[in-house]
């Protein structure tokens, strides 16, 4: 490539013929010299109280009315009053010095003085005349038309390309490209001959004296342009309403003011002597909806998982070829148990062969999935302003089609501020930042069967000392139970728990009221953890997961939508009704296994935290 840089004196070379073997020329053209400064400003956008500005292109304004009645018709002037402002008769200036010593006069000589007065001047008259009006013609026309301004200049700065596309001179004329034969210089249609010492310049291009000016304030464009899309997140806050009251009770409520939250009672289980249940389970490829033959379905969802897991064996190498990934990605499943629907896709796949039988199974998760890896982009941020604990949540699932839901003012967790600098993330998907701020609460993510959605909830609605108080979610009577079993996980017995942040936030001492809080927990340590209700949170949390406990498994049938207890998922209070035995624990996790499709047997099982506590 042959590049010539034509900026200063060029000095051909004989004989003066160009020979460009080269298949790309690249002329750089000098970009023209910029407006200075002082001329850039000048002719920005000038504020509407610049009056000077706007009389330069318009009309000279009228004059005030102040200066226009100093030109009408003066009023009359009363004669008798003109009179005595008429030229006095002059005075000997000795007869000052008559008040010292009066002499007596006579009295033609007292008369004499104060007589009728002389006759007035006639000059001195003519001078309270009736004025002369100032309002001439001659004079208002000064004040109308004004001065020409150079029509030249006036068309040269207000001709403007204010909101174009910027232009530059060197994307204007693309680079020369020669042919095979030698480059010979033509000047307006005779080809250069040069001397030999004296220097050349060339001037390629086109005039650019037809071209509008363009503005270069960078501030009129971006007041003209499209917003940011973070300032979506910021318009969250005010969409949030805080009820005062779930259900108009009528009742005054004189030591409180607060919000009244209403939580519904678990409705009674029907206890019968022999329970009929009809199962119904289908297992759809969508959207198509085609039916897959499967049997050994499995689905189930732990307290500390954020998707729903499916497993299922096919039948037959057709059933695979309906589920298997394409280019497209993973297929999505719809299970449907009584019901209940779930959607799930198809992730691993695997075979077994052994003559003469075939066997293939399948394996997935819900939609949620595909906020965590591999299918969600690992991200590095910092919060560069302060934002609320909920609005952190929520940017990870702009532009996603996900939704949250985060109840603050209800059942919790609260929602408190996050000063800047204090959230920060490194190579992490959106749902590993989502649970990290629940889990600085003491909360978990739930996620929705089937849509995009996850509900942040805390671990334990209530304290394990409330439980016995407590609305419990679902009922299990002895009579739906069959089969049970347990094992001992004893913790020790915690009172309090320090909780604090780090580089930010608050540190509390949360204590168990009525206690001494001489059983401390570990410490807890938190970037997140900056408010004092994100602390007492993460401590109830804490202490809650003490004391003496076990984890009991309980096996129930999974009842139709509609009749009790139904479907019960992690994070759910239960009450149950063992022969002898009443008691309450939180479900950590359920699975739902059904034999095959169609109507077969269908089975849940419970695995509950019980606490051997006073108050659980």
């Amino acid at each position: 490539m042959q590049r010539f840089r034509l900026t200063g004196p060029y000095q051909p070379p004989v004989p003066l013929v160009f020979e460009l073997r080269a298949r790309h020329v690249d002329v750089i053209y000098p970009e023209p010299p910029r407006l200075c400064i002082a001329a850039r400003a000048g002719w920005s956008a000038a504020d509407a109280a610049d009056a000077a500005t706007v009389a330069a292109f318009r009309s000279v304004p009228p004059r005030e009315m102040r200066v226009l009645l100093s030109h009408q018709q003066a009023p009359a002037q009363d004669a008798a009053m003109g009179s005595t402002w008429s030229v006095g008769a002059p005075t000997d200036s000795g007869q000052g010095e008559q008040w010292s010593a009066a002499k007596p006069m006579s009295a033609a000589a007292t008369a004499s003085p104060w007589g009728t007065p002389g006759v007035r001047d006639a000059g001195t008259a003519d001078a309270w005349q009736p004025a002369i009006p100032l309002d001439q013609v001659q004079l208002r026309l000064s004040w109308q038309i004004g001065i020409p301004t150079d029509a030249g200049t006036a068309s040269r700065h207000r001709d403007t390309d204010r909101y174009g596309n910027q232009w530059l001179y060197v994307e204007q004329l693309p680079p020369y490209r020669p042919g095979a034969q030698p480059l010979a210089f033509r000047f307006n249609g005779t080809r250069y001959q040069p001397a030999r010492n004296p220097p050349v310049y060339f001037r390629l291009g086109r005039s650019l004296r037809e071209r509008p000016t363009q503005p270069r304030d960078q501030r009129v464009g971006i007041r003209h342009g499209t917003p940011q899309q973070l300032d979506w997140g910021r318009s969250l806050p005010w969409g949030w309403g805080t009820p005062t009251d779930a259900r108009p009770t009528g009742i005054t409520y004189p030591d409180y003011n607060g919000p009244v939250i209403i939580i519904e009672p678990p409705a009674e289980p029907d206890i019968l002597e022999t329970y009929m249940i009809a199962n119904s389970v289908s297992l759809v490829v969508l959207p198509d909806r085609t039916p897959v033959d499967a049997t050994g379905i499995k689905a189930g969802l732990d307290i500390d998982s954020f998707s729903w897991k499916l497993s299922a064996d096919l039948f037959g190498r057709t059933s695979l070829n309906l589920v298997r990934p394409d280019a497209n990605g993973p297929k999505t499943l719809e299970l449907t148990i009584n019901g209940w629907v779930w959607t799930f896709l198809v992730e691993r796949y695997s075979s077994t062969a052994k003559f003469p039988a075939e066997r293939f199974s399948i394996s997935g998760n819900s939609r949620t999935q595909l906020l965590a890896g591999p299918y969600a982009p690992m991200r590095s941020a910092v919060n560069a302003v302060d934002i609320n604990a909920r609005q952190a949540a929520e940017d990870q699932l702009l532009f996603t089609g996900f939704t949250l839901s985060w109840d603050a003012t209800g059942i919790g967790p609260p929602d408190w501020s996050i000063p800047a600098g204090a959230l920060t993330y490194q190579d992490q998907t959106a749902m590993q930042v989502i649970a990290r701020v629940a889990e600085a609460a003491g909360a978990f993510v739930r996620p929705a069967r089937e849509g995009d959605a996850l509900t942040v909830l805390p671990r334990y609605r209530e304290a394990v000392w409330w439980w016995s108080s407590a609305i419990m979610d679902r009922i299990i009577p002895a009579e739906i139970i069959t089969d049970s079993s347990g094992e001992w996980t004893p913790q020790p017995e915690w009172d309090s728990v320090y909780v604090s942040g780090t580089s930010h936030g608050v540190a509390v001492d949360v204590r168990r009221q009525g206690t001494a809080g001489n059983k401390p927990a570990p410490d807890v340590f938190d970037d997140l953890i900056t408010a004092t209700d994100a602390a007492r949170s993460r401590g109830i949390s804490e202490i809650s997961k003490g004391g003496h406990q076990e984890i009991a498994s309980r096996t129930i049938p999974l009842f139709p939508v509609g009749s009790a207890p139904g479907l019960v998922e992690p994070g759910m209070l239960c009450e149950v009704r063992d022969p002898g035995d009443t008691w309450r624990g939180l479900c950590l996790g359920v699975d739902i296994s059904a034999d095959g499709i169609g109507a077969s047997r269908v089975s849940q099982v419970l695995r509950l935290e019980r606490h051997h506590a006073g108050g659980a």
